[in-house]
């Protein structure tokens, strides 16, 4: 036997005559009082209600937050739909020895078809199409944001440029009798209990008169306007008729 082995052999003896302390507890103590614990994988009940805790916070947060950036996206593609209809009434008075549209205040008894129909070719359609004023009811003629579903009208021409003149205001039947095409409205959001195609202004007397014609609280206390020239805003309902200090609407008042 090498010394190496023996010295081995010596030593396991003298821990079995002396086991000490772990030695002790191996053999008084029950092995599965000595077994380490398996580690635990799975979520306690208070982890959990914690983790549930900080998703409502979030949720509570984000979720207001998410629905002003859906109304936001529904108020700027109305703004985009009322912006082709500017620029399509624009190219009817191209075509159309200058004049504007009718609505159906006056487009019957003149023998001519409502804006609605009549600007149907500059918006990818006929104006003798039923299928074509559906679709267009569907899509540019609807704001999203509207309450009655569509198929609906959701928008209404001024009509003070059908108008003969009168105390107030001078006829504005063409396009380029507009002294101020940027500031003039052409067409606005029409309100849910307004069933026509325009709005009569010349009729309004104060802000709560045009409220009655006018969907003013559509996109968060605004309403879209399209102008004379073409373009499209997003304003207050007091920033476009508000006597007598404002009114957008009339054509030959000064701005």
């Amino acid at each position: 036997m090498t010394p190496r082995n023996q010295s081995h052999d010596r030593k396991v003896a003298h821990q079995r005559r002396h086991p000490g302390f772990f030695g002790f507890c191996r053999k008084w103590i029950p092995p599965r009082l000595l077994q380490r614990p398996a580690r635990q994988t799975a979520f306690t009940l208070i982890e959990l209600l914690i983790v549930i805790a900080i998703i409502a916070i979030l949720a509570a947060l984000l979720l207001p937050a998410l629905g002003r950036a859906k109304e936001l996206a529904k108020s700027i593609q109305c703004r985009n739909q009322m912006r082709q209809i500017g620029l399509a009434t624009r190219l009817y008075a191209d075509d159309n020895s200058d004049l504007f549209p009718r609505s159906q205040h006056s487009a019957f008894a003149s023998r001519q078809l409502v804006w609605e129909r009549a600007l149907a070719p500059w918006l990818g359609g006929r104006n003798t199409d039923t299928v074509t004023l559906t679709n267009l009811l569907n899509g540019i003629y609807h704001c999203p944001s509207d309450t009655k579903p569509a198929p609906r009208l959701s928008y209404g021409l001024n009509v003070y440029f059908e108008l003969e003149a009168d105390a107030g205001f001078a006829a504005c039947h063409t396009v380029s009798k507009v002294p101020k095409p940027t500031t003039t409205i052409a067409f606005t959001e029409l309100a849910e209990t307004n069933p026509s195609d325009h709005v009569m202004p010349q009729d309004w007397t104060s802000t709560l008169d045009a409220a009655d014609d006018v969907a003013s609280t559509r996109h968060r206390q605004k309403s879209n306007f399209a102008f004379v020239d073409g373009h499209s805003e997003s304003l207050p309902l007091p920033r476009t008729f508000n006597p007598p200090h404002t009114d957008l609407w009339n054509p030959s008042l000064p701005r």
